[in-house]
């Protein structure tokens, strides 16, 4: 017991991981710079919001600041992917690879931005129009995408399966730009700069994030006490 005691500590000092997915379903890749529009309620849109290509993600941690650099240019900030990365504190990531105490071998999990910094770091160019919001209603999600304010949003994109001690849950930054309702589909960007769709059913899923599900309460805790929270989003409020 004392040996699982401590190999369940030893993992739960893993943050999150940022792998990059490629789902099958594709639109158009986005790329002209765009400014916020004003959008009555009975005006929602139902075509993606249009984001400019400020690069493409080439680490194992950086979806967060790669995400938020898209939505400050959005909003007419001169900064690209380099500038908000180089911005971001790293002094608050956990160590990105450990030991697996069942074997013995050296495992790479990609930590990434916890929700706290990824808005700490989005502020110095919002202050305080950068909102952090956990357990969002889905519905609050929609209205605001629609409404021409895109969203960055923690999902799950997989796990690193432990024998007897859970899983460790790979978290992923992306930046939702719009919802159709009709078609029941979320549209994102991702941080390879091409943008996809989920549909409503398969983004609930992994934005639920699945904490409660096959993660052991201790890697679970230490994920939540660093503000880690099902359906997360970060956007900017103007």
């Amino acid at each position: 017991m004392g040996f699982l005691k401590n190999s369940t500590l030893t993992i739960a000092a893993i943050l999150m991981g940022t792998v990059t997915v490629t789902p099958a379903t594709a639109i158009a890749t986005l790329s002209r710079p765009h400014r916020p529009q004003v959008l009555m309620a009975a005006n929602l849109r139902s075509q993606p919001i249009e984001l400019s290509d400020t690069g493409a993600q080439d680490d194992g941690w950086s979806c967060g600041p790669n995400s938020a650099a898209r939505v400050l240019r959005y909003y007419g900030h001169d900064v690209n992917y380099a500038t908000v990365r180089e911005a971001t504190d790293k002094k608050l990531f956990l160590p990105q690879k450990f030991r697996n105490p069942l074997n013995n071998q050296w495992v790479e999990v990609r930590t990434g931005t916890p929700p706290l910094t990824l808005q700490q770091v989005m502020q110095r160019w919002e202050g305080d129009r950068v909102k952090r919001s956990p357990q969002t209603n889905f519905k609050q999600l929609i209205k605001l995408v629609r409404s021409g304010k895109p969203a960055i949003a923690l999902v799950r994109v997989g796990s690193l399966a432990i024998p007897y001690l859970g899983s460790i849950p790979y978290l992923h930054w992306i930046t939702i730009t719009g919802a159709d309702p009709q078609r029941q589909q979320i549209y994102y960007t991702d941080t390879n700069s091409q943008a996809y769709t989920f549909s409503y059913q398969d983004f609930q899923t992994k934005w639920n994030l699945g904490l409660d599900r096959d993660v052991s309460m201790a890697i679970a805790s230490i994920l939540k006490n660093n503000g880690v929270e099902a359906r997360t989003i970060v956007w900017v409020d103007r």
